[in-house]
């Protein structure tokens, strides 16, 4: 039975030059990248980093053993990708009243776990057809 993987939370945060991005569960281990792509490659190096540094303490681990989980809020998220209409993703993927939904994008209505698991599976659901195309 293989060892269990532990978790870090990554929090990512837009930033005025991209973004930056810190574990919640390791003091210390945050970095910077000029696109969310960037970022996270940058947080795998400081996590081999932090995993060297481990190891030379003689710690048996490595960089496999961590499951990251990024996070970033609603609002950032639509600040970043701009090019998603706010309108018809809520119509379209979200299935949230078009009104509302850019009130949650804005922070201006308090968002319920509910409504997130809900928006955050019309990401994904985009995203999946987005990555079943091929443009010829």
């Amino acid at each position: 039975m293989g060892a269990v993987k532990r978790t870090l939370t990554v929090i990512i945060e837009k930033s005025s030059t991209g973004f930056s991005a810190y574990a919640k569960e390791i003091d210390g281990l945050a970095t910077v990248g000029s696109s969310i792509s960037e970022l996270k490659e940058n947080f795998n190096e400081v996590l081999q980093y932090h995993v060297e540094y481990l190891q030379e303490q003689g710690e048996i681990i490595n960089v496999n053993d961590f499951e990251i989980l990024y996070e970033i809020d609603l609002e950032q998220v639509f600040e970043y990708l701009t090019v998603i209409n706010k309108t018809a993703f809520a119509e379209n993927y979200a299935n949230i009243n078009q009104s509302l939904f850019r009130q949650y994008t804005k922070g201006l209505a308090p968002l319920s776990s509910e409504k997130m698991v809900q928006i955050s599976k019309g990401l994904h659901k985009l995203a999946d057809e987005l990555s079943d195309l091929t443009l010829v």
